[in-house]
């Protein structure tokens, strides 16, 4: 297999290449030049964490958190590009997966995390803030970043303060003064410093007309003040409405929330505002695209509307697009954006009305960050959960793993497989776990809703092998039947049904269905948005898309995907029985009793070996192959295993996957560089792997998430020869998919590496997790 179908590529795509924009988009310049040993997204500290200490507060700004201690002092983690962890360290390798004590404080009273700054107030009313200050977010009359904190120009009687953006312009602080009075600073572009101009300043600049403010907040662009008698005013930027004054047009100075008079509290987010009310409910007005003002639509509303079912909420927090809220009890709640956290309901789907927090009882406190939120528990530990690309988690990692973790609860494993941004399991007993994600149904619980842990696949208690393919997976069961999951745009669950069109999932199955007409398979593989079945007798069926040819019937092109199975062409002449058979994106491949192999469907990369490009809607001969005993596939490359140990690959190769030391691709089989004793083999998206004597496994290719497994991710990270998996001795099998790879270990446990933002290692740390240090 091994790459997704077109419905989710383009937008995990588009959604990966804004995470990697954001990560470089720091400047290198900064006032303090001091070096960090955490050079790893796997970054466990412990020469740097924090002795246990009970928080009293939190917060989260775009990809970093802090909590306040007991006694004055501040711990961060997560993104400090910008040196908004205070520890006088920045840059790409400064960041931290657990807290790091901000430098020089001990009697700080209050905290605030901005977009990438981060402020204090202290007991004697000052402020100090730290980090990015191109907008002049620090304070201090510069627009000179800072590592450490420094101190804010001429306020001294500050009560309350609060640092703009978690996602969006993020570049602005204000603070609330004895009397009532509100001092903001930085960017000012849209008008969010208040005082009647666009004109950013470094230093405090009074908000116009406001003597009786209890409360600020600040978003992405904008800012909001409680007031007495319980009204609220904003200012800045009102493009979504959120403002609540019932306009879209931005204000420079304070206006009126729309018909609100009992508020005791508020919170502001990227571009949307929210409101508590004396009784318990809560009220929320601008952008509502991820449904985050909680009434059930995604409507944008430029007054307030009630967020549905809440009546005893005691705090609110917004983040990028999302909102949560705090219950009596110590429940939370949250809706709107929920890519990166799993709710009690078990997704990670959206929701435009409120769904509970899985797992937490007794929060006293509760903040949200871009796209990351955290508890403080009423023993003084916190818990985070959601996005971790930059360790704000603070659980000792950072999103993906570029080593290998172990899959939660699995012990007695028999196979393993990986496909699209999941994975499976097949146990002892016949039965299936999978993990990761499972849009179109692909983990077969019944359920559309994403797992970090592995869930049981519904109504199978017989199967003897499984496969995963790009958002579908199959079981071959005792008797030779195949029963199929997930995605059936295609008709590559070979039911009889498909749509044909891959924004319409009315055929999708989220339970296995039975594979019709087929009853004597002994092996099976699945594809970007096709199977096949090995049958005996060693003729091989096949069905699903066939855009390509990949069905190897003589056939090719959009209209003739066929949904249940059809008999490959060619494949029983005197040149060997089939033995085993693969699946890639676009093509497939078979394995002759002599060694040798045919492929057929996409070879514009050179795919299918016979020295050509173009595709082939028949099976054609893999060039110089006659001694191969195991075959795999990935996107666009495949390999062979052959006698005596060795591996040969042939297809595309920018990533270095065919591991013969270039970024050539060949058309014909080419050597991995440096093996010589594989047992197994297995070819992910634009990575391989193999399985060595002894256990251990190397892989090369493409790196950037980890999927080497090598300790190493990134860019600059790719292998074009084999490199070794950091810490596995004793693996008995291997399966690599898109962004990930896995590998199943003697005792029956399994470990996965790689891109991990959708639970596909199976983990569990997409879950809430405890942050290191912080205990009663």
């Amino acid at each position: 297999m091994k790459r997704p179908s077109p419905r989710n590529f383009l937008a995990f795509c588009l959604l990966t290449l804004t995470v990697l924009l954001a990560a470089s988009c720091a400047s290198n310049s900064d006032s303090s030049n001091s070096e960090n040993s955490n050079t790893d997204d796997l970054s466990i500290l412990a020469e740097n964490t924090t002795p246990a200490n009970t928080a009293t507060s939190i917060t989260a700004g775009w990809g970093h958190s802090c909590a306040l201690h007991q006694n004055g002092t501040i711990s961060c983690w997560g993104n400090n590009e910008n040196g908004q962890l205070g520890n006088g360290q920045h840059g790409d390798d400064a960041i931290s997966s657990v807290p790091v004590e901000v430098a020089g404080i001990t009697d700080a009273t209050a905290i605030a995390a901005g977009g990438d700054h981060s402020c204090a107030l202290h007991e004697s009313g000052t402020i100090s803030c730290w980090g990015n200050n191109e907008n002049g977010q620090l304070g201090n009359g510069t627009d000179t970043r800072s590592s450490v904190p420094v101190e804010v120009t001429g306020i001294t009687d500050a009560t309350a303060i609060t640092t703009g953006g978690d996602f969006g312009g993020g570049g602005h602080s204000c603070a609330l003064r004895e009397g009532g009075t509100i001092s903001c600073w930085g960017n000012n572009e849209n008008g969010q410093l208040g005082n009647g101009t666009d004109a950013r300043s470094s230093v405090p600049v009074g908000v116009a007309g406001i003597t009786d403010a209890t409360a600020i907040t600040t978003g992405g662009e904008h800012s909001c003040a409680l007031r007495e008698g319980g009204t609220i005013s904003c200012w800045g930027n009102n493009g979504r409405g959120q403002l609540g004054n019932g306009s879209e047009e931005d204000s420079f100075e304070p206006v009126k929330v729309a018909d609100i008079t009992d508020v005791t509290a508020i919170t502001t987010g990227s571009r949307l505002s929210c409101a508590l009310h004396e009784s318990g409910t809560i009220s929320c007005w601008g952008d509502n695209w991820q449904g985050q003002l909680g009434n059930g639509t995604d409507d944008d509303s430029s007054v307030p509307v009630k967020v549905a079912g809440i009546t005893n909420a005691t705090s609110i927090t917004t983040g990028g697009w999302r909102s949560c809220a705090l219950h009596e009890g110590g429940a939370i709640s949250c809706w709107g954006f929920n890519i990166y956290s799993k709710l009690d309901n078990g997704t990670n789907e959206g929701s435009s009305v409120p769904v509970k927090v899985a797992g937490i009882t007794n929060a006293t406190a509760i903040t949200t960050g871009s796209r990351h939120s955290c508890a403080l528990h009423e023993s003084g530990t916190i818990s985070c959960w959601g996005f971790n690309p930059y360790g704000q988690l603070g659980n000792g990692t950072a999103g993906n793993f570029s080593v290998p973790v172990k899959v939660a609860g699995i012990t007695n494993a028999t196979a393993i497989t990986t496909g699209g941004w999941r994975s499976c399991a097949l146990h002892e007993s016949g039965t299936i776990s999978c993990w990761g994600h499972n849009r179109q149904g692909q983990l077969g619980n019944g359920t559309n809703d994403n797992s970090s842990v592995p869930v049981k696949v519904a109504g199978i208690t017989n199967a003897t092998a499984i496969t995963t393919g790009g958002d579908h997976s199959c079981a071959l069961r005792e008797g030779g039947t195949i029963s199929c999951w997930g995605d059936n745009t295609y008709g590559q669950l070979g039911n009889g049904q498909n749509t044909g069109d891959w924004e319409d999932d009315s055929a999708d199955s989220s339970v296995p269905v039975e594979v019709a007409g087929i009853t004597d398979a002994t092996a099976l593989t699945t594809g970007g948005g096709h199977s096949c079945a090995l049958r005996e007798g060693g003729t091989i069926s096949c069905w699903g898309n066939n855009g390509s040819g990949q069905l190897g019937n003589e056939q090719h092109g959009d209209d003739t995907i066929s949904s249940t199975p059809m008999e490959i062409t060619g494949i029983t002449d005197a040149t060997g029985r089939v033995t085993a058979i693969t699946a890639g994106w676009f093509h497939s491949c078979a394995l002759r009793e002599g060694g040798t192999i045919s492929c057929w469907g996409d070879n514009w990369q050179g795919q299918l070996g016979n020295g050509t490009a173009g595709n082939f809607s028949v099976p054609v001969k893999v060039a110089g192959i006659t001694n191969a005993t195991a075959i795999t596939t990935g996107s666009r490359h495949s390999c062979a295993l052959h006698e005596g140990g060795t591996i040969s690959c042939w297809g595309f190769n920018p990533y270095g996957q065919l591991g013969n030391g270039t970024d050539d691709t060949s058309s014909a089989p080419v050597k991995v560089a440096g093996i010589t004793d594989t047992t197994a083999i297995a070819a992910g998206g634009d990575h391989s792997c193999a399985l060595r004597e002894g256990g251990t496994i190397s892989c090369w290719g493409h790196n950037e998430l980890g999927q080497l497994g090598n300790g190493q991710h990134g860019d600059d990270a790719n292998s074009s020869v084999p490199v070794k998996v950091a810490d596995i001795t004793d693996a008995t099998a291997i399966t690599a998919s898109v962004w990930h790879s896995c590998a199943l270990h003697q005792d029956g446990s399994i470990s996965c590496w790689g891109h991990n933002e959708l639970g596909q290692l199976g983990d569990g740390s997409r879950l809430p997790q405890f942050v290191v240090g912080f205990g009663g």
